[in-house]
């Protein structure tokens, strides 16, 4: 990756303007987490988990949440770098909206961790560092299994996230590059419904007013997905066409299980969170950044042929971590008041 090349060139250049001690080990050490959204079931999960390890570790971390919203989310790490946070971290809202997020954090000279989605401009500072998942993968196995799925001549429907988020942008080229191993497959219209589980359930009652047929719905996550097949409940059209999700929330596997979202693309949370407070704990150690590589946790495929499996791991744990983290967050912005 670019990024990797061209970090040892900008360590000296860093390390001049900002001074070497910027990422040294300290006694007191804090890590600041602006979550994208808490109604998103995923970013949910992702949250408690990272709170768990990162305390597990002994680090302090202070957890916000965004509600989907870029500027509150800048706003929020702006109050990390002012009380002191040595890392500020987050699931960063918006691929050109989040760069002044970016720039504080260099003009602070901190380390900047971007969870599941990418910051323009983070490849050319030396303090960013990427976790997730390939989001390329996971519309490739949406593609992939509507290439072995779908009927002769069949038409889809593309639900989108925010269409100027880096990891919607690399789902859509998974999906469509998969999708070109056959050339009878028609994508009829692509609707921004902004991973909404209401907006999934709206504009599915919109579609099946618009058009007389069609044999999938794709969306690029669990939420939206979820609101489509309620909206296909009602019609009485769930078993005539097939929903596809990204993320592998907790309500999604359950919805597979009970035969009616088709598959999903499951996120690990848990692997991405302890591979985040595995990078705090070697910042905390005095690890060099621009030594930290990006981590990419693979994308798991599920289906009713598999999900007992992610079942079993049951989902109690993050579930209690989630509402211990609401809890410590209410206390923490109390407390900033």
């Amino acid at each position: 990756m670019m990024k990797k090349s061209i970090r040892f060139l900008l360590t000296a250049a860093l390390a001049a303007s900002i001074g070497t001690t910027a990422f040294a080990a300290e006694d007191s050490f804090l890590v600041g987490f602006a979550n994208n959204s808490d109604t998103y079931n995923y970013c949910a999960k992702f949250r408690a988990y990272l709170q768990e390890a990162t305390e597990a570790k002994g680090i302090e971390i202070m957890v916000t949440d965004a509600g989907a919203d870029t500027n509150v989310q800048n706003g929020q790490i702006d109050d990390f770098i002012v009380q002191n946070a040595n890392v500020v971290s987050a699931i960063s809202n918006d691929l050109d909206g989040s760069v002044p997020a970016l720039k504080a954090a260099i003009d602070a000279g901190i380390p900047y961790v971007s969870f599941l989605t990418s910051v323009n401009g983070g490849e050319d500072y030396d303090g960013y560092i990427y976790v997730g998942s390939p989001n390329v993968d996971a519309g490739t196995a949406q593609g992939e299994y509507l290439v072995e799925t779908l009927p002769e001549d069949a038409k889809i429907l593309y639900f989108t996230g925010e269409p100027n988020d880096q990891q919607y942008i690399d789902r859509k080229q998974g999906l469509t590059d998969a999708l070109a191993a056959r050339d009878d497959i028609e994508i009829l219209d692509e609707y921004n419904v902004q991973n909404s589980k209401d907006l999934g359930m709206s504009t599915t009652e919109d579609c099946l007013m618009s058009y007389d047929d069609f044999d999938a719905i794709v969306c690029q996550n669990d939420d939206a997905a979820l609101g489509v097949v309620q909206a296909l409940k009602s019609a009485g059209m769930l078993e005539d066409v097939l929903v596809l999700g990204v993320d592998g929330s907790d309500e999604a596997l359950a919805s597979i299980k009970a035969g009616e979202l088709s598959m999903t693309a499951l996120q690990d949370a848990k692997s991405q969170a302890e591979a985040g407070a595995d990078i705090f704990e070697q910042l905390k150690n005095g690890t060099d950044p621009a030594e930290i590589e990006d981590v990419y946790i693979p994308f798991q495929i599920v289906t009713a042929e598999n999900v007992d499996e992610y079942l079993e791991e049951g989902t109690d744990e993050a579930e209690t971590g989630a509402e211990e983290a609401e809890a410590k967050t209410e206390a923490v912005t109390e407390a900033a008041e």
